[in-house]
């Protein structure tokens, strides 16, 4: 193995991969296939690639440190001769040398070489936050004792741990941010953890070197084998990613390490270290790494190898009790006393760059998002503030909720959810907004076409944050219903000339010749997903289905209302059509053959107005101008007294519709609220949602269940998060009327709004 650098990173990563031919023709030249085999049949958890292994034979790039020395100990695990010996250990001597040599490499890829000091990075200019924060407050939880020092999540994301000052830890329900009532208030201490099975580790106070376990359901308590383990008092407990193992760091500085189940102890090197644990990280492979905090300055250990992964880190002069490694535990994130935020590649310790800007005040916490995408950073003033890891710029402005100093802060293990605990002796839980669509660089659009216009959208809505209109398109009389084509390439539009529109969703130019007869009503307009669009006729009580590709009608007319078919929906797997009528019934239809599905669901003396079939198919649920709702069993009796009512309503209800998963029911009225149901017990969700002021016209889920989106006859266009049931965002405006129906595309991308000014709006509400 070359032992000397050649000067140059291709030069070096050549040469790496050279050794490595050369130690592959040493051990009998087994094939890729053999390589792989030989790291499955092994049960080490190493994993190999053909893609992996030509990149790392032939020089195509560094692969990563745990590649290159699960490669190498598989390569090892052949003689000369190319029989099978064991394989050796993660940290076998003859491996050293390897994990050096990567060290080396990897310097000279991200930086100058090591024990050189890094110089500047010149990068352009930071481009200024953007205007909405990726985390909205949702709960503000008060009743601590004392100032909240640790939080900790469950796998589940569905309770919250705090432990404050008053040797109190409070379990909070995420869902509606109320404590748990029974033994909700557990008499300990902090740190806090969950066990993979959701118990709650928390540190007796009576005996601060011991650690105690409760029953996620009981809240019982019971010993561990923590008892008395450290010397001093335990100030962090960590799992592992895959749980198997748990380490505990005392006040000291002194690290143990244990096997979760059981908690056995882990015999490791951490006994002897000299200086003070103050960091505990994981990598996605299970091994630990640690951060020392000795004379000489931080340095990176390997827990089981007794081996320092990197030279002393300098460059910062770091508070020893603020860092954080990434998930993957690839970046070391490091607060210094002076306010400062560094982010280090582990592997070599070496700065990332751009370096992050510095911070005002002492940073009292740090904690990286599941994904690592984000970096948490807790202010003695009282923000917190959201760091982009790939650059190190703001992600958004700083969330200002605290009065005073924060000491910790926590995400939930999907990411949804950000805690952060205050000096000021509350808990503040954000809720992580809808994702921001990456943004493509300036020079990236075409200069012209119809990708020109979505593209500028799109920058434009990774940067504010919220939905963008595209350019208007006009019409010289007024717009009232309005659908998409099941590829989203096409917008079919009603005009109050009882005409329909086919325009190209981009461009807004004709798709096709328009249906001008027979005349048409203007809501009950639908798209199957064959391309078929079904339609009524203004002077029939019929429903036709149309194939805009051939301006011909296909299939008989279905009929049997007895007045006008007001609203359609279609069943999930598109076999059943609904139809409401202006004769106050409601009816299904077979897709397929055009014939009834049954006889109607009659009795009501209004008009039906809207409706909808849930998800699953069993609930037909019927909208009326009397303001009144009503839910039928599609496989039970379809008279009057066998249906359900939803009253609430204070006028005649426009429109209605079932969420994506079938949890929730949405209504639209005439008096200007949304109302949200369960299904299931048909009864209200929270409060009406209220805002338009005037008539709610229409509304639609998008296809990920993620927005409900609503207009009215003020003209604007407004989007609720139903789990919160609140607004998202500032309505929307540019119709100079009210808007009478929108439609969303089948990807969820774009939403589409027609109405009385004659105009068709689209909107980038960005890939869902």
């Amino acid at each position: 193995m070359t032992p000397q650098s050649t000067g140059t990173f291709d030069e070096d990563l050549a040469a790496l991969a050279a050794d490595l031919r050369r130690l592959r023709i040493g051990r009998g030249k087994p094939s890729y296939r053999d390589l792989i085999a030989r790291a499955e049949r092994s049960r080490t958890g190493i994993q190999l690639s053909m893609a992996t292994l030509s990149d790392a034979f032939n020089g195509k790039r560094l692969v990563r440190i745990d590649t290159l020395m699960g490669l190498v100990r598989i390569l090892r695990a052949y003689d000369e001769f190319g029989g099978e010996v064991p394989v050796p250990g993660h940290n076998a001597p003859e491996l050293a040398p390897w994990r050096r040599r990567w060290q080396a490499v990897a310097a000279l890829q991200s930086g100058p070489p090591a024990g050189e000091q890094p110089t500047a990075v010149a990068t352009r200019a930071p481009a200024p936050a953007p205007a909405v924060s990726a985390y909205a407050l949702r709960f503000r939880l008060v009743g601590h004792p004392g100032p909240v020092r640790h939080l900790a999540f469950p796998a589940d994301g569905r309770q919250l741990a705090a432990a404050a000052d008053g040797d109190a830890v409070l379990l909070w329900n995420t869902a509606t941010g109320l404590p748990y009532k029974y033994r909700g208030r557990i008499e300990d201490l902090g740190p806090v953890a969950f066990a993979p099975d959701d118990s709650l580790m928390t540190v007796n106070n009576a005996n601060t070197r011991s650690v105690s376990l409760w029953d996620p359901v009981l809240r019982t308590r019971s010993k561990t084998a923590l008892e008395r383990s450290h010397h001093e008092g335990i100030a962090r407990l960590a799992h592992s990613p895959d749980g198997r193992l748990l380490v505990s760091v005392d006040t000291a500085g002194s690290a143990l390490v244990w096997y979760a189940a059981g908690h056995v102890r882990v015999p490791t090197a951490f006994d002897d270290l000299a200086g003070r644990v103050t960091a505990i990280g994981f990598t996605s492979d299970g091994q630990v790494l640690a951060l020392v905090d000795d004379s000489e300055g931080i340095r990176l250990w390997e827990v089981f190898g007794a081996q320092p992964l990197s030279a002393p880190l300098a460059g910062q002069p770091v508070d020893p009790d603020t860092a954080a490694f990434s998930p993957d535990g690839r970046v070391l994130a490091t607060a210094g006393r002076d306010g400062s935020l560094l982010l280090r590649d582990t592997a070599t310790g070496l700065p990332l760059a751009p370096r992050p800007a510095p911070s005002s005040g002492r940073i009292g916490a740090l904690a990286f998002s599941p994904d690592g995408l984000l970096l948490a950073v807790a202010a003695a003033d009282g923000t917190v503030h959201l760091v982009d890891t790939a650059d190190g710029r703001p992600a958004g402005p700083a969330l200002t909720g605290h009065r005073q100093p924060v000491h910790a802060v926590a995400f939930s293990p999907d990411g949804a959810l950000l805690a952060t605990g205050s000096h000021d002796t509350t808990v503040l839980l954000y809720e992580r907004r809808a994702a921001p669509v990456p943004a493509p660089a300036d020079d990236s659009a075409p200069a012209s076409g119809s990708g020109t216009v979505a593209a500028r959208a799109l920058a434009v809505l990774a940067g504010a944050g919220r939905p963008v209109a595209l350019p208007p398109l006009t019409c010289e009389e007024p717009l009232a219903g309005v659908a998409f084509a099941p590829d989203g390439r096409t917008l079919a539009v009603t005009t109050g000339s009882e005409q329909v529109l086919f325009v190209d969703t981009l461009t807004g130019r004709p798709a096709c010749e328009p249906l001008t007869s027979p005349p048409v009503l203007p809501f009950a307009l639908l798209y199957a997903p064959d391309g078929r669009l079904f339609v009524t006729p203004a002077e029939s009580s019929a429903v036709i289905a149309w194939d805009p590709g051939t301006a011909r009608s296909t299939g008989e007319p279905l009929t049997g209302h007895s007045g006008p078919v007001m609203r359609l929906a279609l069943s999930a797997d598109a076999r059943l059509l609904a139809t409401a009528g202006a004769d106050g019934s409601l009816r299904l239809w077979e897709t397929d053959t055009g014939k009834p599905a049954g006889g109607p669901f009659q009795g009501h003396a209004e008009e039906a107005m809207g409706v909808a079939l849930s998800p699953d198919g069993r609930r037909l649920v019927g909208a009326y101008r009397d303001g009144t709702v009503r839910v039928w069993d599609v496989l039970g009796p379809r008279d009057l007294t066998h249906s359900q009512v939803l009253r609430g309503h204070g006028g005649p209800v426009w429109s209605v519709a079932f969420s994506p998963d079938g949890g929730v029911l949405a209504t639209a009225c005439q008096d200007g609220a949304v109302r949200l149901w369960d299904p299931r017990t048909n009864q209200p969700l929270g409060d009406p949602l209220t805002g338009h002021g005037e008539s709610v016209n229409d509304l639609v889920f998008t296809p990920d269940g993620g927005f409900l989106a609503t207009v009215g006859a003020d003209g604007t266009l407004r989007l609720w998060d139903p789990a919160a049931g609140r607004p998202v965002g500032e309505p929307l405006t540019g119709h100079s009327g009210s808007v009478y129906g929108m439609a969303c595309s089948p990807d969820g991308s774009l939403l589409a709004t027609v109405g009385e000014d004659g105009t068709l709006r689209r909107w980038v509400i960005g890939p869902r």
